[in-house]
């Protein structure tokens, strides 16, 4: 498995973006094993448009690994950012060496 979690600044916020790459086998082992819901947490997320988002507060790895762009979020502040970021990355390296033992 695969992964990178980066930020950059966009419009004076943080877009932090998770690009997720699952071999074949490990798909499989992935739905055999039964998939892993990653937390996504939505504290400080920015506003779109004057609205607030509808927060997605989970996904599954295996759709996840489907985005070819990754999974796009934004942020109001580099804090906010920074504690997403960290949470899915501590995630993903769990689920890694997991997967690393199968």
């Amino acid at each position: 498995m695969e992964f990178r979690v980066d930020s950059e600044p966009v419009d004076g916020r943080v877009a932090v973006r998770i690009l997720v790459r699952l071999t074949p086998r490990e798909l499989n082992n992935v739905f055999v094993a039964g998939d892993v819901l990653l937390h996504l947490p939505a504290d400080g997320l920015a506003e779109s448009g004057g609205e607030r988002p509808i927060p997605r507060t989970s996904m599954f790895l295996s759709e996840m690994a489907e985005l070819r762009e990754g999974y796009l979020r934004v942020f109001a502040d580099q804090a906010s950012a920074d504690v997403y970021a960290a949470e899915v990355r501590d995630q993903l390296e769990g689920v890694a060496a997991e997967m690393g033992a199968m």
